[in-house]
């Protein structure tokens, strides 16, 4: 199943508002991907099993247009009909952004299965919406620093560990945190390894290690931008529908309001993966905390990790199951 294949099949309704043109999802006959007169993406879902006093509700976000029980006219190998369908809508016509709708759709479908029942809609389609809420707050991280945190995931040798680990929130301390395991990512578009840290980054519990991960990252125009990061780390964890979920929720969470704009930037993939380097909390240099009095707090400082000693993932002599996934 590509719906970005199935989409490109469709040619707009002409002169017609009411029309869809629509084409069955293979292997999913409940659903079909559809396009309106005005150029949007549409997935259609058709449920055999209604649950009688069910509460549905419509939503109508910046991109996204939801609604129930919709009688709908649509135009299938050359014959219009009308079935009943749940409507969602992405509302825009920028490339890079229906592409995204429509992989997020990918999972959704999968999620949801043949044969659904308006309640297994309902369920999937509330953790579906709140991936597109999301999208008008202020962005928590950059667009670089997203990108880097996708790059090591993907550069992973096993990426499913490295999403369990993932942070949740884009706003926690360490970016992957298995407990006595954790990652820090840095990146520099400056090619210098001078990054800024917290306190508690380089000063963790007594039973933690943590590696810091620094990354070169330089726009390239022929490199992958964060949307071909989320679909390769997708396809290398096919068929975890929850961490598939996990990844497009934070991706959203973290550009909020800037996703349009920061979707298609490129990033120089062999840039970054050869300038890829790790390095014990332990080897940088810092301000010890027993040197920050208890009344001072939110302490953070840019330490050159230049002529630091790096480690060699590889001969670590103690790994667990974070460290083994990088």
């Amino acid at each position: 199943m590509n719906l970005i294949e199935l989409y490109d099949m469709l040619s707009i309704p002409e002169n017609n508002t009411k029309v869809f043109n629509a084409i069955s999802i293979p292997e999913y006959p409940e659903f079909r991907i559809a396009i309106n007169f005005e150029g949007n993406a549409i997935l259609l879902l058709s449920v055999t099993k209604r649950i009688k006093d069910l509460s549905l509700k419509n939503f109508r976000l910046k991109y996204l247009q939801l609604e129930h029980n919709i009688e709908c006219k649509i135009s299938e190998n050359g014959t219009n009909r009308l079935q009943t369908f749940t409507v969602i809508t992405f509302r825009s016509v920028e490339r890079n952004l229906q592409e995204y709708f429509l992989r997020i759709a990918e999972t959704l479908v999968k999620a949801i299965g043949i044969n659904p029942t308006q309640q297994q809609v309902v369920d999937s389609l509330k953790r579906f919406i709140e991936v597109f809420k999301v999208l008008t707050d202020a962005p928590t991280n950059t667009v670089n620093g997203l990108w880097a945190e996708l790059f090591l995931i993907d550069n992973a040798t096993n990426p499913q560990t490295l999403l369990e680990y993932w942070h949740s929130i884009p706003e926690e301390k360490f970016d992957f945190n298995a407990g006595t395991e954790r990652i820090e990512v840095k990146s520099s578009s400056t090619f210098e390894r001078k990054h800024i840290f917290s306190s508690g980054q380089l000063n963790p519990p007594a039973d933690a290690q943590v590696l810091i991960a620094s990354i070169f990252v330089k726009q390239n125009n022929s490199g992958l931008n964060i949307q071909q990061l989320t679909q390769s780390i997708s396809d290398k964890v096919a068929n975890n529908y929850e961490l598939t979920e996990k990844l497009n929720s934070i991706v959203c969470k973290t550009l909020g309001n800037s996703l349009e704009h920061s979707i298609g930037i490129k990033y120089d993939y062999e840039i970054a993966k050869q300038s890829l380097r790790f390095y014990k909390h332990q080897d940088i240099s810092k301000i010890e905390a027993v040197s920050i009095p208890t009344e001072v707090s939110e302490v953070s400082y840019k330490s050159d990790l230049t002529d630091t000693k790096q480690t060699d993932i590889n001969k670590l002599t103690v790994k667990q199951k974070l460290f083994n996934a990088i």
